[in-house]
């Protein structure tokens, strides 16, 4: 079969040729997609999107590059698929609603590991900054993911995961800048300071009536 190739330029100019191919088996399809996500993600998370080249993720993947072309349009294309691939990773929190477990969720947010491991942690407090400067694709995919996310902090509280409350989103806005805040100083004092602070920021956030 045939493969149309989008050759990208850094500015994501994009330009057609032909290349052909031999048909992938579909199961050996899947898991080289997979392999290219996983390895791309982390990556991106790490460094941002434009430092982090299409050679660099297949690398990572340990795939050619013309192997690319095969799951993916563009460079895009594969930074949406990357949000999307992040759905459902979280365990849905419903049927954990109560404050000790959500306690347990924003500790582990709010921390110096999570500050310290980018690469590991949540795509928002990651990547919102970047993804400010990609295309519709690629914020329509962040925005299903930080909807999808609200709603596993809306389950912890005990609400529907699609209720969207203001109570999640100020919890997801703290906890989301208190993160991002302390990895951008060289201040290593000052940034377990935001930690600390931002952590007990979200205690004051909670409802009233919040027990669990």
């Amino acid at each position: 079969m045939f493969i149309d190739i989008l050759i990208y330029d850094d500015k994501h100019n994009v330009e057609s040729t032909w290349e052909k191919s031999m048909p992938y088996a579909p199961e050996q399809k899947k898991r080289s997609r997979e392999r290219i996500l996983s390895a791309a993600m982390p990556l991106f998370k790490a460094r941002g999107f434009e430092d982090v080249s299409i050679d660099e993720v297949m690398a990572a993947a340990d795939l050619t590059r013309g192997g690319f072309y095969a799951h993916f349009r563009s460079k895009s294309d594969l930074i949406a698929e990357c949000f999307a691939a992040e759905v459902g990773l979280q365990t849905p929190a419903q049927e954990l609603a109560g404050s000790d477990e959500l306690s347990k969720f924003v500790d582990a947010y709010v921390s110096a590991l999570h500050r310290d491991n980018p690469q590991g942690g949540c795509p928002i407090a990651a990547l919102t900054q970047d993804v400010t400067r990609e295309g519709d694709a690629p914020r329509s995919a962040y925005t299903r993911f930080l909807k999808y996310f609200i709603g596993v902090i809306d389950g912890y509280l005990g609400n529907a995961p699609g209720d969207q409350t203001d109570d999640a989103l100020a919890i997801l806005a703290q906890m989301v800048g208190t993160v991002m805040v302390a990895r951008a100083t060289n201040d290593p004092m000052l940034s377990t300071r935001i930690l600390k602070a931002g952590r007990q920021a979200v205690d004051y956030l909670l409802p009233p009536d919040f027990e669990g």
